[in-house]
């Protein structure tokens, strides 16, 4: 659960920062617009495109496995976006946010899939429940995060860059919390 709650404030917390980053480069108002709907395109276009290959990596291999392999992934995708915001390449900060929307595309079959493995079908209702207030509770924290990470780290992104590399490595630390399931 809490691997899972990791997961939705980091997509949340990185795609808002560099959200909230473009709104502070005083870029003309269409400009401004445009990136802004740009990076909520990137980040929803995986889910889109890639959603039947999470769900095929979840039935072929151990569900936990590819949870943990997702987490390893989220390391480096936050230290590409912590280079990105040393560095300042628009490009690749938004391209970071899309791979962690890829991150989560893979990761979301698994985390939903395991949980009939892991409950009894009497549980399995309040599970699913306890999973979804988790993933808002994220989605909503990760929010609030990338607003107050671009207002005390505007000068220095990389610096925000490296908190969000330190909450996915406690992320990908309780991914081995998981149960051990067999492949499907």
């Amino acid at each position: 659960m809490f691997t899972q709650f990791q997961n939705a404030f980091s997509d949340s917390a990185l795609r808002w920062l560099v959200t909230f980053l473009v709104l502070g480069l005083g870029l003309p108002r269409a400009e401004e617009d445009h990136l802004v709907a740009l990076i909520g395109a990137v980040f929803a276009l995986p889910f889109l495109l890639f959603s039947s290959t999470g769900g095929w990596l979840a039935d072929r291999f151990s569900k936990r496995g590819v949870m943990i392999g997702v987490k390893t992934a989220e390391i480096g995708i936050m230290l590409l976006a912590t280079a990105a915001l040393a560095r300042g390449p628009l490009a690749l900060q938004i391209g970071a946010v899309c791979l962690m929307g890829l991150h989560s595309t893979v990761f979301a079959p698994s985390k939903y899939g395991i949980m009939p493995e892991l409950l009894p079908l009497r549980r399995l209702s309040w599970g699913n429940g306890i999973l979804e207030l988790l993933t808002f509770l994220g989605i909503i924290a990760g929010t609030t995060a990338g607003g107050w990470l671009a207002q005390h780290f505007g000068g220095q992104p990389h610096a925000a860059g490296l908190l969000l590399t330190a909450v996915a490595l406690t992320g990908f630390a309780s991914s081995f919390g998981i149960t051990r399931v067999p492949p499907a």
